[in-house]
């Protein structure tokens, strides 16, 4: 009966997904400090679907899937669940490391990273199966001061950003380190732009910047107060848009008195760079450092 009950449930919200009318788009957030994974509906900002995270599960990556499922690593391990709930697969970490990065590449199969001695980073099947892995030794002692999100470029080479050496390192599919871009502060993630270029959170900088790939120069810098009625925090997922716009995760766990000053935790900026939709709502929602966008 209480499968049924899941099922039924998980029925109900894809339906709901697929209707059109009054509601908006779905989103899939989560982050470290966070205890739960939810859905949320963009236009009324409110949760349609949760998941709940154990003590001391880190989710700074959570990715839907295109046949309909959550990835997510937990720091522990990473898994494939359901909406319904049901574990598809789990991979727990080795002793000492811990997962990071889950997300779907443009082929389909899954990206996930493991910081650790050596960093390893896998190209999942969405059956669970290794495709490719990767082994690379970041030089940076504590697995957790190396990176959270790990992502490729447009040639298939991996990007990782690195916390404690504030740098961005791209390494090919053998481990090989193809050069290093210095960065302004310790880096979550990079994202590409449409317009070629690329661009990188940069943490507890309070700040994002848009650089050149390979050449390494930074075209642009944007601080805390830049966009009109933000506060940086710690910035983290950077998620472009189509339109030129892009969600920017204003992670605030490092910062315990920014409740009362009512800083939003996600903010969705157009191409000018203007706040078109915001999350400033510390009453329903917690600390958000990832972000996918449901389809």
């Amino acid at each position: 009966m209480k499968s049924i009950v899941a099922y039924l449930c998980m029925l109900c919200f894809l339906v709901g997904l697929l209707s059109c009318g009054e509601k908006g788009e779905k989103l899939l957030l989560a982050g470290s400090g966070w205890s739960k994974i939810v859905i949320i509906d963009k236009k009324i900002q409110e949760i349609e679907w949760e998941y709940s995270l154990e003590k001391g599960w880190e989710c700074n990556s959570a990715s839907w899937t295109p046949d309909g499922n959550i990835l997510f690593s937990y720091a522990k391990g990473v898994k494939l669940i359901t909406m319904a709930g049901e574990e598809l697969w789990n991979i727990p970490a080795d002793a000492g490391s811990e997962f990071q990065t889950a997300c779907v590449l443009d082929n389909g199969n899954y990206l996930v990273a493991e910081c650790g001695h050596p960093a390893k980073i896998f190209e999942f099947s969405p059956k669970g199966e290794i495709i490719r892995e990767t082994a690379y030794e970041t030089g940076i002692e504590v697995p957790h001061a190396q990176f959270r999100h790990v992502n490729v470029d447009k040639d298939g080479n991996y990007l990782v950003p690195l916390f404690e050496t504030a740098d961005v390192r791209v390494i090919d599919i053998e481990g090989n380190l193809l050069r290093t871009i210095k960065m302004p502060g310790n880096m979550f993630c990079v994202s590409r732009l449409d317009n070629g270029n690329y661009v990188g959170a940069c943490g507890d900088s309070h700040c994002y910047v848009e650089f050149n790939l390979e050449s390494g120069e930074i075209v642009r810098t944007v601080n805390s107060g830049d966009i009109e009625g933000v506060e940086f925090c710690f910035v983290a997922q950077l998620l472009p848009t189509t339109g030129g716009g892009m969600y920017i995760c204003n992670w605030q766990g490092h910062d315990p008195d920014v409740a009362s000053r009512h800083v939003p935790q996600l903010i969705e900026i157009d191409r000018q760079g203007k706040i078109v939709w915001k999350i400033n709502d510390s009453r329903n929602f917690g600390m958000i450092s990832s972000i996918s966008v449901v389809k």
